[in-house]
């Protein structure tokens, strides 16, 4: 079959286009109103197919259907592609008859078509993406004026419709600025210069929207929003495009000149967020931060882009000038950080990357080992050993922490009952979260270990630090208190190297308090850390807590420690984290030598 069309070379690179714009990203059958459409005009004209047919380079693509099994036929064979370029309904009313359409293949087979009629789906003169089409088995008569003109309207609602869509798809509802997928879409169809750079803002950090939805709502974030948009169409020049790149962030597009170069543009953006916005006539001062990346040197694929500049921005909020170019350093350590957090689950049911090692906690009076504390180690199959300092504090910020904490729970009980099958009674002690603390699941998880592996509670000591208790001090109080009740020791970390909150303090059912071990890196006579950790441990003292010294590692250390009244201590100078067997052994040596002594 030929196809007459007139379209020039021109016209239908632009039509193209225009299907590209406003239908590449919509499955067949994914639109509801386009479904009622080809249903509603399927009944009332009586026929088993209607379609929305979109012509493209080499097919005709049903984006909805009725009555038409495949997605797409070969544009050769479609009756739709013919005569693109005119306004009025393609009819025909007898293929078979037809020289045009009698060979072709829809007609001398499935669905064997004896009557078509199209309306076109125009966007502008001489510019239509298909047709909307109906189909019938049978041949049928003439339409008539009032059927034409019902296709035709429903061909102006279909492209209506696929205009919503795409404004829906590619635009910011809540600032009207094209969104990120635009962005994505203009990066890959437009060829880079060398000029060009793309600039994302981010007028807050994260926790300061979070700060400012929890105290004003939402809809005053939305109207902040819009006032940074504002602020930032006026600051940018003329033609720099600007987007909406997410919840947090604008991105625009720019090609700097000797009138204006880049760095001059990032003065002005970092001058203009100075002063606060309105919301709601509330002022906000903005925490902006800016990363700039030259597209030509470092772009990958679009999605990219983005990730790229988002990595940089909270380093460029703490940097005196405010923005800063792509730095792969930093974008390297937070892929990292990205492949540990989707690695940490594989390795909860990995055989062998998780291990437990347990350090001794040891009486300064006695010399006597009192307790240990258990500490995770991951060896990972292609990073290798990776940090419980770098790997816990990522998965803090994810539900992971949730299942690393019972895994713990269940090796370390499992761990007391088998040293109990070997006649030693051990107290251990293990770390616990925010999050673990803030409803009942850790309590009945470890509840329901001891219960398995035979345990009474008070061989088990949770740890937590400080910053836990600022969550939600009545839940977490609440929380600690049933484990205090139930028997199991609670233990405050790293007490000392940050604030310390008496109050709270006072309040908690604590037993122990573990002074940071950040005090002993630096200890000398008469320095300050000489005066803090004395003062700590008489005040500890005095609330009838536990003081147990960390990082303890040399022989001034342990007399010192000793002198001044700490009751416990733990660090290299008595023995490193040990596996459990390793742990064993020291114990026995330890006892041997006490006996000797």
């Amino acid at each position: 079959m030929t196809l007459c069309n007139l379209i020039s070379p021109q016209e239908e690179r632009a039509r193209l286009a225009e299907v590209d714009r406003l239908t590449s990203d919509l499955q067949s059958g994914s639109d509801p109103v386009l479904n009622s459409i080809v249903n509603m005009i399927s009944a009332y004209f009586g026929v088993p197919t209607a379609l929305v047919s979109i012509i493209d380079r080499d097919y005709q693509m049903f984006k909805a259907r009725v009555g038409m099994e495949p997605e797409c036929t070969p544009r050769e064979m479609s009756f739709c592609a013919h005569n693109l370029e005119t306004g009025a309904v393609l009819e025909i009313c007898d293929p078979v008859g037809d020289p045009r359409f009698s060979s072709n293949p829809l007609v001398t087979g499935e669905p064997f078509i004896r009557y078509y009629a199209g309306a076109p789906l125009i966007i502008t003169p001489r510019l239509s993406l298909g047709r909307l089409c109906i189909i019938d088995n049978q041949t049928r008569r003439p339409m008539d004026e009032q059927g034409k003109t019902l296709l035709l309207d429903a061909a102006k609602v279909v492209v209506a419709r696929l205009q919503s869509i795409h404004r829906q798809h590619f635009s910011d509802p809540q600032t009207g600025l094209p969104n990120r997928q635009r962005f994505e879409a203009d990066i890959l169809n437009e060829p880079s210069t060398a000029n060009r750079v793309a600039i994302l803002v981010e007028p807050l950090s994260a926790s300061g929207m979070d700060g400012l939805v929890k105290a004003l709502g939402l809809e005053f974030f939305a109207n902040f929003m819009l006032a940074v948009k504002e602020l930032l169409v006026e600051t940018l020049p003329t033609g720099a495009r600007l987007y909406r790149s997410g919840t947090l962030g604008f991105v625009t597009l720019f090609e700097p000149s000797p009138a204006l170069p880049v760095q001059q543009l990032l003065n002005a953006v970092v001058t203009a967020f100075k002063r606060p916005l309105y919301s709601a006539d509330v002022p906000v001062f903005p925490d902006v931060g800016i990363s700039v990346l030259q597209l030509d040197r470092e772009a990958g694929t679009p999605m990219d882009i983005l990730r790229l500049m988002a990595s940089i921005t909270d380093a460029a909020r703490r940097s005196e000038r405010r923005w800063l170019d792509y730095d792969p350093v930093i974008d390297s350590s937070l892929r990292r950080s990205t492949a540990l957090l989707n690695a940490i689950e594989a390795a909860l049911v990995a055989p062998d990357q998780l291990r437990l090692v347990y350090q001794p906690r040891v009486d300064l009076a006695s010399n006597r080992c009192v307790a240990v504390e258990a500490l995770l180690r991951w060896t990972h199959p292609t990073l290798g050993e990776i940090s419980p300092a770098e790997f816990i504090p990522l998965a803090e910020t994810t539900a992971s922490i949730r299942n690393i904490t019972r895994w713990v729970v269940r090796h370390v009980c499992e761990q007391l009952a088998q040293w109990r099958g070997q006649g030693l009674e051990m107290t251990t002690s293990l770390n616990v979260s925010a999050l673990d603390l803030t409803d009942g699941l850790l309590f009945d998880e470890l509840v329901a270990a001891m219960h398995e592996f035979d345990l009474a509670p008070q061989h088990v000591e949770l740890e937590f630090t400080e910053s836990v208790l600022v969550t939600d001090f009545q839940l977490v109080h609440v929380q600690l208190q049933r484990f205090r009740d139930l028997g199991v020791a609670i233990g405050i970390d790293d007490f000392g190297s940050g604030y310390s909150n008496w109050a709270y303090l006072r309040q908690i059912p604590a037993t122990t308090v573990k002074l940071d071990r950040s005090l002993l890196a630096d200890l000398q006579p008469g320095n300050s850390e000489w005066h803090i950790i004395r003062g700590l441990i008489s005040l500890v003292r005095d609330l009838r807590l536990t003081v147990v010294a960390e990082g303890i590692e040399t022989e001034l250390h342990y007399h010192l420690l000793r002198g001044w009244g700490c009751q416990q201590g733990q660090g290299y100078y008595f023995a490193k984290p040990l596996p459990p067997a390793d742990l064993v052994a020291w114990l026995k040596d330890k006892s041997a030598s006490t006996r000797q002594g």
